[in-house]
């Protein structure tokens, strides 16, 4: 079964994607080892990254993704291998640079992007 829909933001599919990763990052508090080497923490939960990285586009394209960024918090939509469907939750986007390939042309390089949930997925 093909995967149709990698990514939306608040409903609106996320265009020119050409690198999808998903980081399942494990947060734990009060951790630490003891003199034996064994580890001791709370486990708080999985928080699910997305590594997102555009190809180049035009300057058009490139406000329709910014403006999609740039706003505090956003609904995103994404597909999650473990349970082969659609997940949505809050989520906000890390800094990242939009590098100008030619501007005569109006021409942006490629450039990426970490999408950060809000809340714990596990």
């Amino acid at each position: 079964m093909a995967i149709t829909t990698l990514l939306k933001i608040n409903g609106v599919t996320v265009p020119n994607v050409k690198e999808y990763k998903p980081l399942r990052a494990k947060l734990w508090g009060n951790a630490e080892r003891t003199m034996s080497g064994e580890l001791q923490a709370d486990f708080i939960g999985v928080f699910p990254k997305i590594q997102v990285t555009f190809i180049p586009m035009g300057s058009s394209d490139l406000a329709t993704i910014t403006g999609m960024l740039d706003t505090p918090f956003f609904t995103l939509t994404w597909y999650d291998a473990k349970t082969q469907g659609l997940k949505s939750a809050q989520y906000y986007a890390s800094d990242y640079e939009t590098p100008l390939l030619d501007k005569n042309r109006e021409l942006y390089d490629e450039f990426s992007v970490s999408l950060v949930p809000v809340k714990k997925y596990i």
